[in-house]
């Protein structure tokens, strides 16, 4: 499966490592394939640094680094998808051009199941569904897109 990651993600993964974010990131990188854009790249690196992370910082700059190391690289699609907030539109742009799906628990912002091609899921239905038993369910999904 291929899977953009919010940055949210991300966060809650550097900040509880043994939480369901930090498996999503293992889950992730380990079986699945990564899709990263520059200006999420970017975002990452630039969340990392607000002080407000500063006690997570380096966990969260290695889970970057990580992603970096292992993600296909795609340039986002030039595409609007209408999401209360606009700095998320990048997350959708870039798994649209990727064929992937988007993990995301800002449920604030993004509010349907679908933009477009791009399927949602939480942190913990895309650990439900990579489970050997719902591997079934995801591959079913794809086929639809």
């Amino acid at each position: 499966m291929r899977v953009v990651i919010d940055c949210n993600v991300l966060v809650s993964a550097a900040r509880s490592t043994g939480g369901t974010c930090a498996e999503v990131i293992i889950e992730a990188t380990c079986n699945h394939e990564v899709v990263l854009s520059e200006p999420i790249v970017d975002e990452y690196r630039g969340i990392a640094e607000r002080p407000a992370h500063a006690l997570c910082r380096d966990g969260l700059l290695a889970i970057v680094e990580e992603l970096e190391r292992v993600a296909t690289a795609v340039e986002p699609e030039d595409a609007e998808f209408g999401l209360r907030d606009p700095d998320d539109e990048i997350y959708l742009a870039t798994a649209a051009a990727g064929g992937a799906f988007l993990i995301t628990g800002n449920s604030r912002d993004v509010t349907e199941p679908r933009y477009g091609p791009v399927v949602i899921l939480s942190p913990r239905t895309f650990l439900d569904q990579t489970s050997p038993q719902g591997r079934q369910s995801v591959s079913a999904r794809q086929q639809t897109l």
